[in-house]
């Protein structure tokens, strides 16, 4: 008997030990994903940068005199966005463009000459955390700040002109967003992804860290139920946003009106800098011109539980703003 009572305890202490340790490592695993996700995420979705590539005067990026606007506006929970509005000699449409997810207005301030010689005029803005405007960024508040930015557009374009959305890279996301919540006649995503996992398979190919991105930023989602036209303007040799998300992108949009411009070579930002000839210009202005004047209707309108819950976290937000700003 004693001997069995021995056997018996042996095996439960075993037991025991092998499940601590398939706890201690179900643990590990389970906190070295989230810690891989927080890196990635701050790492690859958010880098602002508060100081300008060269100063806050749109001339010094080529920007001709007297055709800038600066601009600041705030959001409906109470951040004050900073912006640039660029007008074209003889606008044929003007366009609301969301930046990348690095530095600030200023990263891609060089590209917005080659926007004007096409004819847009340009609402070039920073988010929440970016360059001069106030707060941190979020998933949930840059949206929002694009969403306000575009209404802001909407009241200060031509009205003779059609309106496009202008994304390039994580500003591709955000316009996706943006596009389901509020009207554009056109969408222009230059070098985007198709959605986190994927982004994440190609930023950490051996970890499994797409499991764990989450779909916030869905943009291949999206465009299978775009209605307006959409032109992708994309990098063959774009090793952050592969090629192949580019044809994605094109292959389920579900919009009639549909164009892939792959850049021979191009990488991931330097698209414009290569195009001796200038083509991006032409077919962006090609794009423009053929845009059918539309009513702007809302193509996916938020669920009233959705839109109760982003008011609810507004009105939080826009409170702890105002009590860091003015403590009692």
């Amino acid at each position: 008997m004693l001997f069995e009572w021995n056997v018996w305890r042996k095996r439960k202490n075993d037991w025991l030990n092998e499940i601590a340790n398939s706890l201690m490592i179900g643990g590990a695993t389970v906190l070295a994903l989230d810690l891989g996700r927080r890196l990635f995420r701050r790492s690859q979705i958010f880098c602002p940068q508060p100081g300008p590539v060269i100063s806050w005067n749109p001339e010094d990026y080529g920007i001709p005199h007297g055709q800038t606007e600066v601009l600041s506006f705030e959001t409906d929970d109470g951040e004050e966005l900073y912006g640039w509005y660029c007008r074209a000699k003889n606008p044929i449409a003007s366009a609301l463009y969301c930046h990348g997810n690095t530095g600030n207005l200023s990263t891609p301030a060089h590209v917005m000459p080659y926007l004007l010689d096409a004819g847009i005029n340009i609402l070039l803005f920073d988010y929440r955390g970016f360059g001069l405007s106030t707060g941190t960024p979020s998933f949930s508040g840059v949206i929002d700040d694009g969403i306000t930015a575009a209404r802001l557009h909407e009241k200060i374009r031509p009205k003779n002109v059609p309106s496009i959305l202008y994304g390039f890279s994580l500003g591709g996301a955000v316009a996706a967003q943006v596009i389901r919540r509020y009207p554009f006649d056109g969408l222009i995503l230059q070098s985007t992804f198709t959605n986190l996992p994927d982004l994440a398979r190609v930023a950490f190919p051996r970890v499994p860290l797409h499991l764990v991105s989450g779909r916030l930023f869905d943009t291949l989602g999206v465009v299978r139920h775009l209605k307006v036209p959409m032109l992708l303007i994309h990098g063959s040799s774009d090793d952050v946003c592969p090629g192949w998300m580019a044809q994605q992108l094109h292959d389920n949009c579900g919009s009639a009106s549909k164009k892939l411009m792959l850049v021979d070579g191009g990488q991931h930002k330097d698209l414009f800098a290569r195009d001796d000839s200038q083509e991006i210009v032409w077919t962006i202005n090609r794009f423009a011109t053929d845009l059918p004047r539309t009513p702007h209707v809302v193509q996916d309108e938020p669920r009233p539980a959705e839109m109760l819950l982003d008011r609810a976290l507004r009105y939080v937000r826009r409170h702890r703003r105002r009590l860091v700003q003015h403590p009692l």
